[in-house]
């Protein structure tokens, strides 16, 4: 259960990881550890390091969303190319196939599953 807690993005180590959730990053005695939603604060990672991520889908009743701070993302959903840009949101139904294609630089942006994915969820198609 999420308890009132603050998290601060400034810090280094928030940085380019699940900060929200359940993985391994989110220790059970974080007051930021939940099983139902998952947020990763990513910002300027270093290139190659998201777009190796493979094509996937996620099962139901999972929805993905970034949420873009800083900078543009492009994303292939289906067969579709995607921009977006600061202050825009993409929402990603279940079943959808998605993979992060390339970003500009600098970029800040969210990464949201609700509720949460786990591997068996996350369905790799290349």
């Amino acid at each position: 259960m999420v308890k009132v807690a603050i998290l601060d993005l400034k810090d280094p180590k928030n940085r380019n990881r699940w900060i929200i959730g359940t993985p391994t990053q989110v220790p059970k005695s974080s007051p930021f550890y939940s099983k139902q939603i998952q947020i990763a604060y990513v910002k300027n990672p270093e290139k190659g390091i998201i777009e190796k991520e493979p094509e996937h889908y996620h099962t139901p009743p999972i929805e993905e969303f970034y949420l873009i701070l800083q900078g543009a993302l492009k994303v292939k959903v289906e067969d579709n190319i995607i921009v977006l840009k600061s202050k825009q949101i993409l929402a990603i139904p279940p079943n959808k196939r998605h993979k992060i294609l390339d970003y500009s630089f600098p970029i800040q942006f969210f990464t949201i599953r609700a509720p949460i994915s786990t591997e068996k969820t996350k369905i790799e198609t290349s």
